[in-house]
């Protein structure tokens, strides 16, 4: 039988502990790796699935700019041809005050024997602005259809002399469709304004 010594059973027990050692430390780094593999392989879809949602993102925005992002925008083109309207709208409304104006005044001659003036008549006009600073005095005071009116610091301007309240309203109307947004109309007696029962 052989026998060892003390130290040579100290140094097989030391060679043993350090294989354990060893092993353990393998075990450790090997399960560290495939963590390690495992944590960037889940870091790696996240950066996938968020880079394929962008992607996707971005090709909607796009599609969606190309066919949707452009409909309150118009071309120069439909610009100008909605510009020539409304200019021949305006154009066609001082030809209609013109006639308005002319017929008015011919029917002031032929009337002026047997009905007077319209002096005691209601009649009914289309505001269009009111201005503290400004004075657009500069228009004949023949032109019968246009009335000045200075009233608590302001000058005031309205267009007509229509006999029914009906008229006005048809002509307001036009006149908002140009852009006057916020005329209305008045009633005047005497050249005084005086009230009507709503604004209108």
């Amino acid at each position: 039988m052989a026998f060892i010594t003390d130290q040579e059973l100290q140094d097989l027990k030391d060679q043993v502990h350090k294989a354990e050692e060893a092993t353990q430390s393998a075990k450790y780094l090997s399960e560290k790796a495939v963590k390690d593999e495992k944590e960037n392989s889940r870091k790696f879809k996240i950066a996938t699935i968020i880079l394929g949602i962008l992607a996707v993102l971005g090709i909607a925005g796009t599609v969606y700019f190309m066919y949707f992002g452009t409909t309150g925008m118009i071309s120069e083109k439909e610009h100008k041809s909605e510009v020539e309207v409304l200019e021949n709208k305006i154009s066609e409304l001082e030809v209609t005050l013109q006639n308005v104006s002319m017929n008015q005044e011919l029917d002031a001659n032929a009337n002026e024997e047997s009905a007077g003036s319209i002096e005691d008549e209601l009649v009914y006009a289309v505001q269009i602005g009111a201005f503290e600073e400004k004075n657009l005095s500069m228009y004949s005071d023949n032109f019968v259809n246009f009335k000045e009116i200075k009233s608590e610091g302001y000058n005031k301007y309205a267009l007509g002399n229509f006999e029914t309240l009906e008229e006005a309203k048809r002509f307001r109307r036009e006149l908002v469709k140009l852009g006057f947004r916020n005329a209305f109309i008045g009633s005047y007696q005497n050249g005084k304004r005086i009230k009507i029962e709503e604004a209108w």
